[in-house]
């Protein structure tokens, strides 16, 4: 099941779930963002940090402009390396 509204939110499931009296199970299940455009959002993130990365920024720099935590914009980095090289070798 996929969001009814997708949108990004701004209430935690415990907070929606409190205030309609349902269980977090049932409001993430509601709100749940579809896989597809998830994993689009998340690999253009990831894309974004390498080309910083290939424009000569450094990690603190690109944490900044991505508003993450230095180890995060690592690991967006290091997963878009990876994705590339998988699909240049098939």
């Amino acid at each position: 099941m996929t969001a009814e509204t997708p949108a990004r939110r701004t209430v935690t499931a415990k907070e929606g779930a409190e205030a309609l009296g349902c269980s977090t199970r049932t409001i993430r299940r509601i709100a749940a963002e579809p896989r597809d455009e998830f994993i689009k959002r998340s690999r253009a993130r990831q894309d974004l940090a390498l080309e910083l990365k290939n424009a000569g920024l450094k990690y603190r720099e690109i944490a900044d402009r991505l508003d993450c935590s230095e180890k995060a914009a690592q690991n967006l980095v290091q997963r878009a390396r990876d994705r590339h090289k998988l699909t240049s070798v098939t």
